[in-house]
């Protein structure tokens, strides 16, 4: 008895929770949490690269958690990083990135006792993409990157960090 007395509750809790899923699907999205908040908000930046071209094709609204920024102050200034800004040039959010725009090839040898190598990569071109917070205080984007070395110790693996990073693209969001 015990037994049949659990099936029959565990069958109308199952019932409710269809119900409830059910109706969650129909109530109106202003019902839903009154915000996804500013962090389920993103912009996402579709780029390409020419080069040492960078150009901006794409911006697009989406809903999704951007992950956390890098530290925003005594990060170092080499590297390639994505930065979000406030119309006071605020730094708001900060994503250190692999370098995308690919400054570099790993070059093998002809004979396997000489060491892998890398090169400048010659006709570098490309696509890659930032996600940033759509905020309202968010205004612009800018892009920074460090100049490959291209001779002496730090010629290879190292150049992307050889140097200190410059602006390379800043652009304004459409809002």
């Amino acid at each position: 008895m015990v037994a049949k007395k659990s099936a029959r509750k565990s069958k109308k809790t199952k019932a409710a929770k269809k119900t409830s899923k059910a109706e969650a699907r129909k109530t109106p999205e202003k019902n839903a949490s009154k915000a996804s908040s500013e962090a389920d908000k993103a912009m996402r930046l579709t780029f390409s690269y020419d080069g040492n071209k960078v150009k901006l094709l794409s911006q697009q609204r989406v809903d999704m958690v951007v992950p956390s920024s890098d530290r925003l102050k005594g990060y170092g200034e080499k590297g390639f990083w994505a930065e979000l800004k406030s119309a006071s040039d605020k730094t708001l959010y900060r994503t250190v990135m692999h370098n995308p725009t690919k400054n570099d090839a790993e070059v093998f040898p002809e004979s396997p006792a000489e060491g892998i190598s890398r090169e400048p990569a010659p006709k570098r071109k490309g696509v890659f993409v930032v996600v940033v917070p759509d905020t309202d205080k968010g205004e612009e984007v800018i892009l920074c990157r460090s100049a490959p070395e291209t001779t002496g110790p730090t010629k290879g693996i190292r150049a992307l960090a050889s140097k200190p990073a410059e602006e390379i693209l800043r652009l304004k969001l459409k809002k």
